[in-house]
């Protein structure tokens, strides 16, 4: 394969994919074809980095959803979301997760500015970021309903698939990477 092709090796996506029921398996296969079909390999590029990044922080069995995946974490004897990715090829990737970003600011992983929220070192290249909670997020998509159920709260990012690196997907890595710090020192338990 060829380097820095849209099709480059994620071992972890291959973990993903080898988790992946059947039918969860051939929708994201089909996806990624669509994806490596079109002209600009950075969205490809980009789904593959976050969809690999993710399945590493909540290495559960994922589930698909019409243009997204679900990521979890064990929960007990259950399982717990704690990411989406939805990407709808329109140009954006809508990345959910748990709600860091009181944390974020205080670990200065972001640095707000006005209303805009921004890596501390690239302060003019603003994150597209919004808050979700049950008040706010009305019928929410089933990739979402459970990110913002029983008093949780959510955050959004939106990322242009036209960048599969830079400031703006550095820092929606550290806010995951952030995010799984609650649960990356629990005991591993068997999901149902």
């Amino acid at each position: 394969m060829v380097a820095n092709s849209p099709q480059e090796t994620h071992p972890q996506l291959e973990l993903l994919l080898a988790s992946a029921g059947a039918k969860n398996r051939a929708s994201i296969e089909k996806h990624l074809a669509a994806c490596d079909a079109e002209e600009d390999p950075n969205h490809a590029r980009l789904w593959r980095r976050l969809a690999s990044f993710l399945f590493e922080l909540a290495p559960l069995p994922i589930q698909y959803s019409p243009n997204a995946i679900l990521f979890f974490i064990p929960d007990g004897r259950y399982r717990m979301q704690v990411f989406s990715l939805e990407d709808r090829r329109d140009g954006v990737l809508q990345l959910y997760l748990p709600d860091v970003l009181a944390d974020a600011l205080r670990k200065k992983i972001l640095l707000k500015t006005g209303e805009h929220y921004a890596h501390p070192q690239h302060k003019l290249q603003h994150l597209q970021l919004l808050s979700l909670d049950a008040s706010n997020t009305t019928d929410p998509a089933t990739h979402v309903k459970n990110l913002i159920g029983w008093n949780r709260k959510a955050l959004k990012i939106t990322l242009q698939t036209s960048e599969s690196d830079g400031p703006q997907v550095i820092t929606a890595e550290a806010l995951c990477a952030l995010a799984s710090e609650k649960w990356a020192d629990k005991p591993k338990a068997t999901a149902v």
